[in-house]
């Protein structure tokens, strides 16, 4: 018995020539939605033909709409100008700041690098009043290579600097550190923040806010920051 297949659609395809012809044909039925100035001019010149002769209308009110387009027309080529200003901004911003590559800024963060003839150098932030104060500098393996004391300081920001230099009068090997800040508040031990001077590796623009990529993996924007070098 011969069988019989059915179409899985009963509407045929177009040919792609065709079909791209609809789509065009849309595309310009979509654009006449909008009301630009040549519609607005052909609209005009019709009204003024259809005019009542013994009602004709008012200059006044003519007056009134011609202005009311063109203030519209005016704040949409305004709005457009702004925007391309703007983006202009952007792009110059993104630009000057590629200066800031390889210079340093103050961020949060207790790990910091220490090259062969630099210093690792950061602030101790006391957000209240301490009785006293120890920064510590640890290897990766968590061992005290240094030791720094601060005696009772009100709040604010301690500046520290580390040249690797060990108290045996040894040089620590350059490589990956990590400053911790233990403070003391009515005989009680408590914790601080540490922040480091850390090299600007990359700058980018993130949500319209310039963001600068740090060498320690982290981000910073550029309206955080409160120190560089």
């Amino acid at each position: 018995m011969a069988s019989t297949t059915v179409p899985s659609s009963t509407s045929p395809s177009l040919p792609s020539g065709i079909a791209t012809l609809a789509s065009e044909k849309q595309k310009q039925a979509d654009n006449k939605s909008t009301l630009g100035q040549a519609d607005f001019l052909k609209l005009m010149t019709a009204q003024l033909q259809n005019q009542d002769p013994n009602a004709p209308m008012d200059n006044g009110q003519f007056l009134g709409q011609m202005a009311q387009f063109s203030t519209v027309s005016s704040m949409g080529e305004m709005a457009n100008q702004f925007k391309a200003l703007a983006d202009q901004m952007a792009s110059n911003r993104l630009l000057s700041s590629g200066s800031m590559i390889g210079r340093s800024v103050l961020a949060p963060g207790n790990f910091g690098s220490l090259s062969a003839n630099g210093s690792l150098d950061g602030v101790v932030r006391l957000e209240t009043p301490a009785d006293g104060a120890s920064l510590y500098v640890k290897d990766s393996a968590g061992q005290v290579m240094d030791t720094f004391e601060l005696g009772p300081s009100g709040s604010g920001d301690y500046p520290f600097s580390w040249d690797g230099v060990l108290p045996d009068g040894s040089k620590a090997p350059p490589g990956r550190y990590q400053v911790q800040v233990s403070v003391m508040r009515g005989g009680k031990a408590d914790s601080a923040q540490a922040l480091l001077y850390t090299p600007i590796t990359s700058v980018g623009m993130t949500a319209g806010e310039l963001m600068l990529n740090l060498q320690n993996g982290s981000k910073l924007a550029l309206t955080q920051v409160t120190s560089i070098r």
